[in-house]
């Protein structure tokens, strides 16, 4: 018998770590470690050891609990449409059809403000004329107006096998974005949902949407446990009138937001369907009836108006976590969707992306491809435990509408959001094309003028606002533009020598709208610097250079600037113990690496003379 075959030395974590803290320069290991918003440790290393084996609780796809996903096959590619004219969202309706779009998002509103301005049985059959709805099934989003809708589809629909229709009622999402609920609410969309199961047994009527939770700014664990508690009411409210357990998990979906993390998302997904899998074991459903069937959008929150063309990015990031974490249906938003309404080009790009995911990359043929990972499978957990206990605590409150009315909710989350938006200001947490590497003077993508839809206004009392992370240092840049503000580079020594403090602080100008003059020139001396501002016309000027350079000549060069006339000067770097001396000398600021640029920028701002 031969030898087994030996490929190198046994391996030693120890000393692996030992190589990595080598690499790091002498920083710990610790530094590798990340959190979620959640406050779940992210290892840079996992091991079998991290996910008990011996008891798979994931089970197999297809099967109860349902981690590894639902669906058999490839997702259904099902698109939004909300042009306030319903002939124009007709066009693009029919248009995305024979794009290879296989089902509708049909976004309603019948003042046109939010949706497609739909309030009769005429209107929606503009909104659908010619579409074969056999073939291509149609889910309303609706808020308010959503049961006067469900009806008028429902009607519709009558003597149609439109399996895969979703009514998609849901008072409790209304709750969350308007901040008003009637008593009688949720026992009129349980009616409905009981009517429905009858006539189109094949169709969701109730949809559980935690976009609203996404969409203000929470964690996974806060959309994932809104969900379950909405899900609650929904089954006790179906049960009551009169459906069995079954029946009522057969009549609810869920609606949920990603963003661009790939795997903290599709471990979102799974931990979802790992927790409503207990919520119908615990109601009394059979395990083949446990399965969570969920609606993946690609959220709003990540898209920006700057540099719009890397929202394509992003939304890919968000759509691969869907296709990866088990989505049924799956809604990719347009790329210029924070600027405007869509464009033929924009949607084309939109379903465009799907396709690539499920047919060049196939990641439709595949039964949950992440499953196994153990930072994957393991993170499903961790987000399962912490979505359980805050489901815990919500139905400790007196149950999702009592959590919302009373604000409790509204505050956990607003939390989460401050949080978020903290680590986006200081940097800690990047934004590409808006935070980090902006592009000044980029022309802006071609948006759909005629598509007038309000853009989402202050929150009503109680409701969720609707944030977008990049909003902020949008508003700077905006400030900026019609002033077109600019600050000279007072740099000194050589450019190997100031470059990496010039080069930061030229991106973190950018941030702002502001232009950089001459960030890379050298200069023989301070008198040929002071020279070169005075030429600039700035007012504004910016020191860069090393630590020691600076020791030996910053003072000076701040003293001579202000003599020249900058009416403000910022310095490149951590002052510390020279912070006294060096304003006494005319630097009014210091930007590095850490700081809230929001306000360090709104005070450079102010010193430029842009309003706000």
């Amino acid at each position: 018998m031969s030898e087994p075959l030996h490929l190198g030395e046994p391996a030693d974590e120890a000393a692996w770590r030992a190589m990595v803290e080598q690499g790091l320069k002498g920083a710990k290991w610790d530094r590798l470690v990340g959190k979620t918003s959640d406050g779940i440790t992210l290892e840079p290393l996992y091991r079998e050891t991290d996910v008990a084996t011996s008891n798979d609780a994931s089970g197999f796809p297809g099967a109860a609990p349902f981690v590894r996903g639902a669906r058999d096959g490839a997702w259904l590619i099902r698109q939004a449409y909300a042009h306030p004219d319903p002939e124009k969202t007709n066009a693009a309706i029919l248009s995305d059809l024979a794009g290879g779009v296989a089902a509708i998002e049909l976004v309603i509103d019948p003042n046109g403000e939010r949706g497609a301005a739909i309030g009769n049985a005429a209107a929606l059959d503009i909104a659908l004329a010619n579409v074969i709805l056999e073939a291509a099934p149609i889910s309303l989003d609706a808020g308010a107006f959503a049961l006067p809708a469900a009806e008028l589809l429902e009607a519709k629909l009558r003597g149609v096998a439109a399996a895969g229709t979703a009514f998609n009622v849901d008072p409790i999402g209304v709750l969350m974005r308007n901040g008003a609920i009637s008593t009688e609410d949720v026992a009129n969309a349980a009616k409905f949902a009981a009517r429905a199961r009858k006539q189109l047994p094949a169709a969701t009527a109730i949809r559980i949407d935690a976009r609203p939770v996404h969409e203000a700014g929470g964690t996974e664990a806060q959309e994932i446990a809104t969900a379950l508690s909405g899900g609650i009411v929904y089954l006790r409210a179906l049960t009551d009138v009169g459906l069995t357990i079954g029946d009522a998990a057969a009549s609810v979906a869920f609606a949920i937001g990603l963003g661009p993390d790939v795997l903290i998302e599709t471990a979102k997904l799974r931990a979802l369907r790992l927790c409503w899998a207990r919520v119908l074991e615990a109601s009394g459903a059979a395990p083949a009836q446990r399965a969570a069937r969920i609606h993946a959008f690609t959220g709003a929150r990540m898209l920006t108006r700057a540099d719009a063309q890397t929202n394509i990015l992003r939304i890919t990031t968000a759509a691969f976590a869907a296709a990866i974490g088990g989505a049924d249906v799956i809604t990719t938003s347009n790329f210029t969707d924070a600027l405007g309404g869509p464009t033929p080009f924009a949607r084309r790009v939109a379903r465009n992306t799907q396709h690539v995911l499920m047919e060049e990359c196939r990641l439709g043929h595949v039964a949950d491809p992440a499953g196994g990972s153990w930072f994957v499978e393991k993170l499903t957990r961790e987000l399962a435990d912490k979505a359980w206990a805050l489901m815990q605590q919500i139905e400790a409150q007196g149950g999702i509408v009592a959590a919302l009315q009373s604000g409790w909710l509204q505050d956990a989350i607003g939390e989460a959001r401050t949080a978020r938006q903290r680590a986006i200001a200081t940097r800690r947490e990047t934004i590409t094309g808006v935070t980090d590497f902006p592009l000044l003077g980029a022309k802006a993508p071609e948006v759909d003028t005629s598509d007038r839809r309000l853009p989402a206004g202050k929150a009503p009392p109680n409701a969720l606002p609707t944030i977008r992370w990049a909003e902020p240092f949008e508003r700077l840049r905006d400030s900026a533009e019609a002033k077109a503000p600019s600050v000279f580079f007072a740099n000194l020594a050589t450019l190997p020598e100031f470059g990496p403090r010039s080069q930061f602080s030229c991106n973190l100008l950018a941030v702002g709208g502001i232009a950089s003059i001459a960030p890379e020139e050298s200069y023989a001396n301070i008198d040929a610097l002071i020279d070169a501002f005075g030429a600039s016309g700035a007012k504004v000027a910016l020191l860069t250079g090393t630590d020691a350079y600076y020791a030996d000549h910053a003072e000076n060069a701040a003293q001579r600037l202000k003599a020249a006339g900058a009416l403000w000067v910022t310095l490149a770097g951590k002052p510390g113990e020279n912070e006294a001396k060096w304003r006494a000398a005319g630097v009014d600021q210091f930007v590095f690496v850490g700081q809230d640029v929001l306000k360090e920028l709104e005070t450079l701002h102010a010193a430029l003379g842009v309003a706000q």
